[in-house]
């Protein structure tokens, strides 16, 4: 039968060791609860937010400053595919996921970690404004590229969004535009911002207004000539995103080469050899002042603080925006709505049925406080203390573990030391 024993113990010998020993294991055990409080004391639960960003510092941050986290490694990326439809954090415009001509993420789909937009800008406008049935529709489309520096991580992607929205002199047709729509329902309730909504209500001017002008302009040609009743045309602009606020595209007037319109159209004969192109005084500068407006307008709504950008920096509005066109005929209307809302001369006051419509004084210049980022919201991770008694147990357990079997691990390597250097090991 086995026996039973108990180990001897003698005293470590010399005066210091004892004292060192025990000033370590105190200052060991301080180190391990401020660790296992950090640890054992909260806990990980899911929460959205808003900024990809996000991070969250606590008490035992300023001690462990190795516990920080980063930004962007707290939630998990928003992926999207095509179709699928985005706003960004200015809500101006709402956006369709037209291509994804280079995806980053399963040879199909975008990983959006929330970078902000300062490689994106607007690249073409298509237009179809129709005299008869007094409807303008417009499609802007927006390329995005990855920069060098989230090429050289990884990250390269290049896709293409696009914009709808018709407007029209018709009380009853709904505006779609996100901006314009928001802000008359804060102006309604009694809760319009001026920082904030002055944006929407800008958009919803300039969009309204230059369709006016053009409307009244092709209506009344086409009242006194053999001028089409249909114009359909396509404006391409340089790539010029916030990115490269340096480069010269950022400060000259924006130049853009736009497709011809049709000097009639009939929709039976779409090919008919007077479907010819033809782009004159009567219509160019009227083209260039609503090309213009979108064109501000789409670039506010991506974060662009370009110093071209008129709605921004209203010196440049002479410059963007015509006064007057050709008066090429009698009774056509040849001073710009648009550029008088602008200026506000008091022509656009005072133009019968256009003085209670938009009122700008104030708003303009308009600021962008940021860059621009995509809207949304993503599913993120924090850590979150526990109840004071589940703290408290969870963070004793994990103390004394950890103390107990490192404790026991240093006597018995103190112990193996001085047995070899005592006479006979013992």
């Amino acid at each position: 039968m086995p026996s039973l024993g108990y180990p001897v113990t003698r005293d470590f010998p010399g005066q210091v060791f004892a004292p060192a020993a025990f000033t370590g294991a105190i200052i060991a055990l301080v180190f391990l609860v401020i660790i296992n409080a950090a640890s054992a004391g909260y806990e990980t639960v899911s929460e959205f937010n808003a900024d990809f960003n996000v991070t969250r510092t606590h008490w035992f941050n300023q001690h462990l400053p190795f516990l920080v986290p980063k930004p962007g490694t707290l939630c998990d990326p928003r992926l999207l595919g095509l179709g699928d439809t985005i706003t960004t954090n200015y809500t101006l415009f709402q956006y369709t996921i037209a291509s994804i001509d280079l995806p980053n993420i399963d040879g199909s789909g975008l990983s959006y970690r929330g970078w902000t937009l300062d490689n994106c800008d607007i690249t073409s406008l298509f237009v179809n404004a129709d005299a008869n049935t007094f409807v303008m529709d417009f499609t802007a489309l927006v390329s995005c590229r990855a920069d060098e520096a989230q090429i050289l991580t990884g990250n390269d992607y290049q896709i293409t969004a696009r914009t709808d929205w018709q407007e029209s002199t018709l009380s009853g047709k709904y505006t779609s535009l996100l901006g314009a729509q928001k802000a008359l329902k804060d102006r309604q309730g009694g809760t319009f911002n001026k920082t904030k909504d002055a944006r929407g209500t800008v958009l919803d001017a300039i969009t309204a207004v230059a369709s006016t002008d053009f409307a009244i302009r092709v209506l009344n040609l086409d009242a006194v000539t053999s001028f089409p009743s249909i114009i359909s045309f396509q404006a391409d602009f340089p790539w010029c995103p916030a990115s490269l606020a340096d480069a010269p595209c950022a400060s000259q007037i924006p130049p853009y080469t736009a497709g011809q319109a049709p000097q009639q159209y009939f929709a039976s004969q779409p090919a008919a050899s007077f479907n010819q192109p033809l782009v004159t005084d009567n219509t160019s500068a009227i083209i260039s002042n609503l090309v213009q407006g979108i064109y501000a307008t789409v670039r506010m709504d991506l974060g662009n603080r370009s110093p071209n950008n008129f709605l921004l920096n209203t010196s440049r509005i002479p410059e963007a925006i015509n006064a007057t066109f050709p008066s090429t005929f009698p009774n056509v209307a040849n001073r710009s709505l648009l550029y008088s809302l602008l200026v506000d001369d008091g022509y656009y006051a005072s133009t019968p049925g256009t003085s209670s419509v938009y009122d700008l004084t104030g708003l303009l210049p308009l600021t962008l406080p940021g860059p621009a980022v995509l809207d949304g919201v993503y599913l993120c991770r924090f850590l979150v203390a526990r109840s004071p008694g589940a703290a408290f147990i969870a963070v004793v357990a994990a103390t004394l573990s950890v103390f107990s079997s490192g404790w026991a691990a240093f006597l018995a390597v103190a112990a193996a030391v001085v047995k070899r250097r005592s006479p006979g090991g013992k």
